[in-house]
C-alpha cells in the first residue's frame, strides 16, 4: 500500500488552490460579494508603502468668453489625490506531524487539507469583512481604515474633511427610528454633484433590516420600480436581498449597531497588491516543532476617490 505525505500533497495542491482561493475569499461575505462583482476590487501595483488615488471633483477654472476676452489662468487650489495605506493580513495553513501520521491514506489527506484550506479562507474572508467596517488603521496591528472613518466628515486619506467640505460623506445622525424618508433624503443628497455614482448598494444591521422590511406596504414590494437586478442576484448566491428604487438593501452582522450604508463601486474600491493576492508562502518548519507552515498572505487597502458619494445613518433604532 502507498504511504501518502501530506507535505508533498499540500504542495502539490497549492498552485491549483491559490488560482481558485483569491476569487472564493470575495464569495464568502455579502459586501465582498458585491465588490468583486461590480467592480470594486481592483488588482494594483505598488512599491510604495502606500496607494495613491486620485479624486473625483469638479473644482477647476471655467468660463465663458466671446473673441479676444482675457481668460483666467490662475492655478485653483484643489485637491488631487488622496493616499490609503497599505495593510497585511495573514492565515496560516498548519499541518502537525500527528495530522500526517493520523492521516496517512490518500482521502484522509485530502480531506484534511480541504479542512484546513476552508478554514484558512474563512479566516480571511471574516477578518477582512470585519476590518471594512470598522477599521481604523490605528490598530497595534493596523487594519484598513474601515466604512465608519471612510463614510465620515474627519480626516481620511491624508485629507482633512474639516478643511475641505467636498471631502465630507453625508451623514445624519439623529437618535430616531428608522424611517423611509431618512433613507430617500439619505440616497437623493448623495447622488447629487459632479464626479460621482448614485448610490448602488445599502447595507445595514440584521435589526434595520427587518425594521426597513416591515415599512414596506405589498403595493410597494411589487412595483417593478422597486426592484433590482443585483438583489436578485444576491438572493442567488444565498444572501437575504432587498431592494430600495432598484438599489439592493442587505444587511450584514459585520455592520456597527444603528448604522446603515449608502455605497457604490466606482467610488469605493477594495485594492489588493499583485504581489500579495491570497499569495501562499513557500513551507517551513521550526527547528523545535513537528510543524510545517505555509502563509497566505493579502496586502490592500479599502479607500474612495469621492467621498460626498458616500453616505450613512447612524444612531437609528428600530422603535
Amino acid at each position: 500500500m502507498p504511504t501518502w505525505n501530506v507535505g508533498q500533497t499540500l504542495a502539490a495542491a497549492m498552485p491549483k488552490f491559490e488560482k481558485t482561493f483569491k476569487d472564493q475569499v470575495f464569495d464568502e461575505t455579502v459586501i465582498l460579494n458585491w465588490m468583486k462583482n461590480n467592480g470594486g476590487i481592483e488588482t494594483k501595483d505598488g512599491g510604495a508603502s502606500y496607494i495613491q488615488v486620485p479624486l473625483m471633483h469638479a473644482k477647476g477654472t471655467s468660463e465663458w468668453f466671446a473673441g479676444t476676452d482675457t481668460l483666467n489662468v490662475a492655478p485653483v487650489d484643489t485637491l488631487d489625490a488622496a493616499q490609503y495605506y497599505w495593510r497585511n493580513l495573514n492565515a496560516s495553513i498548519t499541518i502537525t506531524l500527528e495530522d500526517e501520521l493520523n492521516n496517512t491514506g490518500k482521502e484522509q489527506i485530502v480531506d484534511l487539507l480541504d479542512a484546513k484550506i476552508m478554514q484558512a479562507k474563512l479566516t480571511i474572508a471574516d477578518n477582512l469583512n470585519e476590518s471594512i467596517y470598522t477599521g481604523t488603521g490605528a490598530e497595534a496591528r493596523p487594519r484598513i481604515v474601515g466604512l465608519q472613518t471612510l463614510v465620515d466628515t474627519g480626516t481620511v486619506g491624508g485629507i482633512a474633511g474639516g478643511t475641505y467640505a467636498d471631502w465630507q460623506a453625508y451623514e445624519e445622525n439623529t437618535a430616531t427610528a428608522l424611517t423611509i424618508a431618512q433613507i430617500k433624503t439619505a440616497r437623493n443628497t448623495i447622488n447629487q454633484g459632479k464626479g460621482g455614482s448614485p448610490v448602488k448598494f445599502m447595507v445595514t444591521t440584521q435589526t434595520l433590516f427587518e425594521k426597513y422590511e416591515s415599512l414596506l406596504t405589498p403595493t410597494y414590494q411589487m412595483d417593478p420600480l422597486v426592484k433590482s437586478k443585483e438583489a436578485q442576484r444576491l438572493g442567488d448566491v444565498g444572501f437575504t436581498a432587498l431592494a430600495y428604487a432598484g438599489v439592493p438593501v442587505v444587511f450584514d452582522e459585520a455592520v456597527p449597531s444603528g448604522e446603515w450604508y449608502f455605497l457604490n463601486s466606482e467610488n469605493l474600491k477594495l485594492y489588493v497588491h499583485s504581489m500579495a493576492n491570497n499569495k501562499m508562502t513557500e513551507a517551513n518548519s521550526p527547528v523545535d516543532q513537528h510543524v510545517t507552515t505555509r502563509h497566505i498572505v493579502m496586502r490592500c487597502a479599502l479607500g474612495t476617490n469621492r467621498r460626498k458619494s458616500l453616505g450613512k445613518l447612524t444612531a437609528k433604532t428600530a422603535s
